[in-house]
C-alpha cells in the first residue's frame, strides 16, 4: 500500500469524475484499507457500453489524472479489444469493462468483505 493514501484517494476522485464526465456506469471503488499483505489501495471499476466509449473512458482518465496530478498509468492493458481496459497507478487500479465482460469476471463478488461504495450513474 502507498504511503500517501491522501494521493491515492485523490487518484480516484480525479478518475471517477472523469468516468461521471464520459457517462460511465456502475461505477463502484474498492477500497483495501486494512487488508492484509495488499499491494494497492484502491480498485475503480466502471463500465462502458462499447469498445469505442471504453477507449474514450481510459483516455479521459488518463488526461485528467496527467493534467491535475501529473500521473502516467505505469501501466495500461487491454486497448486493443477495449473488453476490458485496465489503468495501473501502482496504488489505483482502473478496470473499465464492458457489460458482458464486467458480468462474467465479476470482479467485485471477489472482494466482498472489503467496504465497496457504489456511485449512482449519471446521465
Amino acid at each position: 500500500m502507498t504511503k500517501d493514501k491522501k494521493l491515492a484517494k485523490k487518484l480516484t476522485e480525479v478518475a471517477i469524475k472523469a468516468i461521471q464526465d464520459k457517462i460511465g456506469k456502475d461505477i463502484t471503488l474498492i477500497d483495501f484499507d486494512g487488508v492484509k499483505g495488499s499491494l494497492f489501495d484502491y480498485y475503480v471499476i466502471c463500465t462502458a457500453n462499447s469498445p469505442s466509449h471504453a477507449d474514450a473512458l481510459a483516455e479521459k482518465i488518463e488526461e485528467d489524472v496527467r493534467n491535475i496530478m501529473n500521473l502516467k498509468p505505469y501501466k495500461r492493458e487491454g486497448l486493443r479489444n477495449c473488453e476490458w481496459i485496465l489503468l495501473d497507478y501502482f496504488d489505483v487500479i482502473i478496470h473499465i469493462f464492458l457489460k458482458e465482460t464486467k458480468e462474467f469476471y465479476n470482479i467485485e463478488s471477489m472482494w466482498t468483505d472489503v467496504k465497496q461504495t457504489h456511485y449512482d450513474d449519471v446521465n
